[in-house]
């Protein structure tokens, strides 16, 4: 799959709004059941906290010729808020750029750390590259609990992708 990474903005919120319902329904089944799924992504519709969220923040989309495969927003205070990957575009390598283009950003920003509310399969992505977990936390979303984890990013801890 070829794609191309470009900057996003909340004109793009149907867009990630596609990307986010695919991964969350087909893409977190090993983690979450089909009941926290739907709880997390109730609707195809954008949401009305999405694209407020998606302006707020440092957008990129990864698009393919044919529609988003992927985004990620971080806040301009270095919080990940989004990160998201369509599941067949996650064996192509587009999680790690736009992770890497996320880490490029906080280096010219000068941020001297990150962090994010992560869902099981982002924080196994995260803690390999260097983030640690600082607590386990229950949120309830449409009366259904979700486990997720707070974490962080210190510039110290990046590791090398090669």
């Amino acid at each position: 799959m070829n794609w191309q990474i470009r900057d996003g903005s909340a004109a793009d919120a149907v867009a990630c709004m596609e990307v986010y319902v695919d991964a969350v329904r087909n893409g977190t089944g090993r983690h979450y059941s089909a009941a926290q799924a739907m709880a997390w992504a109730p609707t195809d519709n954008v949401e009305d906290w999405l694209p407020p969220r998606l302006a707020a923040g440092q957008t990129w989309i990864g698009w393919s010729d044919r529609r988003a495969e992927g985004f990620l927003t971080v806040t301009r205070d270095g919080h990940l808020d989004f990160f998201f990957v369509r599941p067949e575009a996650r064996p192509e390598g587009l999680a790690d750029a736009l992770y890497e283009r996320m880490m490029d950003w906080a280096e010219t920003h000068d941020l001297a750390g990150l962090t994010t509310d992560a869902s099981h399969l982002a924080r196994s992505f995260l803690e390999k590259r260097g983030w640690r977990m600082i607590e386990g936390e229950t949120t309830i979303r449409h009366g259904v609990s979700l486990k997720r984890w707070k974490m962080a990013w210190q510039r110290s801890s990046r590791k090398p992708m090669r």
